[in-house]
Formats: structure tokens, C-alpha cells, sequence
């Protein structure tokens, strides 16, 4: 199962973190999510490859938040 840290590139809005945690739980491949706000970091462990990966940051898109996948992330197969 990979993990993989975003970093948070928009804040989002007071109290997004819960909406941010909601959308990405809805993903059926993801099995864990961990938001940290204060650190502007979100961590996802899921089963897939790169297409999960892309969900995966569309999903935070559309929560409000702008990301970045730790390095490595893409390398994933």
C-alpha cells in the first residue's frame, strides 16, 4: 500500500480540514488520511498506482486545496 505526503499549497477555508479528510476517505482505494494543518500537510496511504494518485489530488482540488505530492510520489507503480 503506498503512502504519499501532499503538501498543502492553498489553505483552504476555516475548518476545511474536516471536508479535505471527508473527500479523500470517499475515495474507495484510500485507507488512510492524516491532515495536519498547521504543518500544511496531508497524509494519504491508499492501493493503487499513479491513476489513484491523480484522483487523489483532483479530490483535494475540489475540497478547496491546492497540493503537491511528496517526492517520489509519482514513482509509484
Amino acid at each position: 500500500m503506498p503512502d504519499v505526503t501532499l503538501a498543502l499549497k492553498e489553505p483552504g477555508r476555516e475548518g476545511g480540514e474536516e471536508r479535505l479528510e471527508r473527500a479523500l476517505r470517499r475515495l474507495e482505494f484510500v485507507r488512510l488520511v492524516n491532515v495536519d494543518r498547521e504543518r500544511g500537510l496531508v497524509a494519504v496511504s491508499y492501493e493503487g498506482g499513479g491513476e489513484e494518485l491523480e484522483r487523489i489530488e483532483e479530490a483535494a482540488r475540489r475540497a478547496g486545496y491546492g497540493v503537491d505530492p511528496s517526492a517520489g510520489a509519482r514513482e509509484v507503480t
